[in-house]
């Protein structure tokens, strides 16, 4: 079993990376859409309305990816709690939070922005 300092720190980085991921996934997408609603000549011109499909498809890809192996780890880490801290009220709380029902909102909630997206472009 990993330490408790360790795995507290390793859990606090993973955290840390995926509240990372969620203001450049935000401001991409405003941009895209700012693109779509004010950007109607330029998205006109060759290969540009596909540009910003692209851009839309594969960084929520990434996004997705990235956030879903943060939700991935963070629930690891609830399954590593040492005893001590899993019998409190925190490590208790903290290993029922529904993980997998984080990752399929992950996957649903990226998905419908993207096709959203699409069908505001095409």
């Amino acid at each position: 079993m990993m330490r408790a300092d360790l795995l507290m720190s390793v859990i606090s980085n993973r955290s840390a990376d995926m509240r990372a991921i969620i203001l450049p996934f935000v401001l991409a997408h405003t941009g895209v859409v700012i693109a779509i609603v004010f950007g109607a000549g330029g998205l006109e011109a060759d290969g540009v309305t596909l540009a910003v499909a692209a851009w839309a498809v594969l960084g929520s890809l990434w996004a997705m990816v990235w956030t879903d192996g943060c939700i991935q780890d963070l629930a690891a880490g609830a399954r590593d709690l040492p005893e001590e801290m899993a019998d409190s009220h925190m490590g208790r709380n903290y290993a029922k939070s529904p993980f997998a029902g984080f990752r399929v909102m992950n996957i649903a909630i990226v998905t419908l922005i993207v096709v959203a997206e699409l069908m505001a472009l095409y």
